[in-house]
């Protein structure tokens, strides 16, 4: 069973190719772009990327993956590494009763570069907050910190909800399915394989972000 769930080029990554036949030219979707292409992607301007690296970074408990989690779901060493990238701080342990942005994401000068792009826009002249993006944004946040709060809690999570927030900034750094779907269990998510399956199928039929 776990063959199949190796690598994106297997059977799900060919549903998503079929569909893109079908429907024309589309952009690409996270699972064909290579590492770091997200990132590159909403520097460039890309609105979806930046909002799909801001659900994975958002939460309440504002440390997304911790340490015990990623040893419960026996993933290789290199792949730990990948996603050890912050260092555990105290406030990292606190709850907060609103969504909120990973400092160690937000304070990095692209992001607060791409922000500074995105959130204002010209109207006759004058400069005014983009409220459409602005209300994009929060909603981003507002969805990833609830999915991380459930998981805190223990909570019953969708697969379609983890994928939708977990599986583009993962698909990115190069995890397989295989890999996302331990630390969904690690975390908690009693996901079955075809489920989770057919959530990641379906998320890459509608683009990707």
């Amino acid at each position: 069973m776990e063959r199949k769930l190796t690598a994106r080029g297997g059977k799900a990554a060919t549903a998503g190719a079929k569909s893109s036949r079908r429907g024309g030219p589309t952009r690409p979707g996270v699972n064909e772009v290579s590492p770091d292409r997200l990132s590159a992607r909403a520097m460039a301007g890309d609105r979806d990327a930046f909002l799909a690296l801001v659900r994975f970074h958002s939460t309440f408990n504002p440390m997304p993956i911790a340490p015990d989690l990623l040893a419960q779901a026996r993933i290789e060493e290199d792949t730990i590494r990948k996603l050890l990238g912050r260092l555990k701080r105290k406030e990292d342990s606190l709850l907060r009763p609103f969504p909120a942005i990973n400092m160690m994401f937000l304070v990095e000068d692209w992001v607060q570069e791409a922000l500074g792009r995105f959130i204002w826009r010209k109207r006759a002249g004058k400069t005014l907050p983009d409220d459409h993006f602005l209300a994009r944004l929060w909603d981003a946040s507002r969805e990833g910190a609830m999915l991380q709060l459930k998981i805190y809690k223990k909570m019953s999570v969708a697969a379609s909800a983890w994928v939708r927030v977990k599986y583009p900034h993962f698909a990115n750094i190069g995890l397989t399915d295989a890999q996302m779907l331990k630390i969904a269990r690690a975390e908690g998510c009693r996901f079955e394989e075809e489920s989770f399956l057919g959530a990641v199928r379906r998320f890459r039929r509608a683009g990707g972000v």
